[in-house]
């Protein structure tokens, strides 16, 4: 029976290699699906679930070598790089039933991780420096939105101001954008299990979302910690305590939006009707603070009373 069991796992490791590689061989023909490409992650993570991580590794060494032939070894190696480290986390602690935040979270802290080092490689092989690529391409693009604004009389900030702003956020524009893939991939990979009728799989309700206990507690350090470097010399403190700042409002932005899902669902609105509030409060910029604040008192005094 286990003879069986580990050929059936190969043969299906080995086809969710070849899939996936045509998958990503096709989105560097098709623009559209180029988006897509940060998804690479959730076959091989529902294959971790159903036969163990050792067959996700296997089958995602053989899509790197796959796509390594069929494209270009630099490319393999960057999606080795950036995609591999994470599918082996995310998909370990979902074979082992862990708490999604437990799986989202280390997921983004290597995605996070992965990204930086990647950087580093361009550097070092290449001597391009991505940020510097990123901040004249930004440039551009924020001339051009500034000077329209202009021209209809809107007062605005210099280019310069605008541009130096987005670049010392870029560190928490990252860790954000990491943490939307990580659970871009858990929730897919959550949600084809669940459509196999995998019972102990719980697809997680947005409504009762909750980030971990102690982030009040993990908060009040970093910041902490953060504004002690302003007695160190040589390190831009300023940089820091704002990418500290715009990352934990937009943690508990996002309890917050599940605490206002939780209390509309709780009205019995229709879904439709629900899904056009929320997206309206995401639109109207002061309620977005007012919204983290929501998030922050739910992490101190559980609103919802999910952890009855």
């Amino acid at each position: 029976m286990n003879s069986y069991d580990n050929k059936k796992a190969l043969v299906e490791a080995a086809l969710i290699a070849a899939i996936t590689t045509i998958f990503a061989f096709s989105t560097m023909y098709l623009p559209l699906l180029s988006i897509l490409i940060v998804l690479i992650p959730v076959p091989f993570m529902i294959l971790a679930y159903r036969h163990g991580i050792r067959y996700s590794i296997l089958s995602f060494i053989i899509f790197s070598l796959l796509i390594g032939i069929v494209t270009e070894i630099l490319y393999a190696g960057f999606l080795l790089l950036i995609f591999g480290p994470m599918t082996i986390i995310m998909g370990y602690y979902i074979s082992k039933n862990k708490e999604p935040y437990v799986v989202v979270g280390l997921g983004a802290i290597v995605a996070i991780l992965s990204i930086f080092v990647a950087f580093q490689l361009v550097l070092s092989i290449s001597g391009i420096n991505i940020i510097d690529e990123i901040a004249i391409v930004s440039q551009e693009i924020i001339s051009t939105q500034v000077e329209m604004l202009k021209n209809m009389e809107v007062d605005v900030l210099s280019v310069d101001q605008i541009l130096n702003y987005l670049l010392m956020i870029i560190p928490a524009i990252l860790i954000i954008q990491s943490l939307f893939i990580s659970v871009g991939n858990y929730y897919l990979s959550i949600a084809t299990l669940k459509r196999f009728n995998f019972n102990k799989v719980e697809l997680p309700q947005f409504s009762t979302f909750r980030l971990p206990p102690n982030i009040v507690l993990g908060s009040f350090i970093i910041f902490t910690l953060s504004y002690l470097t302003t007695y160190i010399e040589g390190i831009y403190h300023v940089s820091l305590i704002t990418n500290v700042t715009l990352l934990f409002i937009f943690l508990f932005f996002l309890q917050g939006i599940s605490v206002v899902s939780f209390l509309i669902k709780k009205t019995n609105i229709p879904k439709v009707v629900r899904i056009i509030v929320i997206g309206v409060i995401l639109f109207i910029g002061p309620l977005l603070t007012a919204i983290s604040f929501v998030g922050l008192v739910d992490s101190v005094v559980d609103i919802r009373k999910l952890k009855k």
